[in-house]
């Protein structure tokens, strides 16, 4: 994966994961660890380079949206989510999604 990235992403990487995990992690800032992710996940412009490195970002989107225990969250990320899952067949993402359309589903009815 490095070697398809390029160093510079490669690194970028790093520090968007280790930003983000310091923000979800650290300091419970689950939309700012998000974000840095995300930012992760734009560095993957090929759809080789999504399905390789994209389960892994999805899941820690997906993990902090759960660790937030926010359903208005965790539906908006489910909504941004499931596009890009269904590209990647990985049964721990389609997990992770169920755990998060469980979650929004406690959002209250208007």
């Amino acid at each position: 994966m490095r070697a398809e990235l390029g160093f510079l992403k490669w690194e970028a990487m790093g520090h968007f994961f280790s930003d983000g995990d310091y923000l979800g992690f650290n300091q419970s800032d689950y939309r700012g660890a998000i974000a840095e992710y995300e930012k992760a996940w734009e560095l993957l412009s090929s759809g080789w380079q999504q399905q390789t490195g994209g389960a892994d970002i999805l899941e820690g989107i997906a993990d902090f949206a759960l660790r937030s225990e926010d359903p208005d969250l965790a539906a908006e990320i489910l909504d941004s989510l499931l596009p890009r899952v269904n590209r990647i067949a990985e049964t721990s993402l389609r997990d992770a999604c169920d755990k998060l359309a469980r979650l929004a589903s406690q959002r209250p009815q208007d």
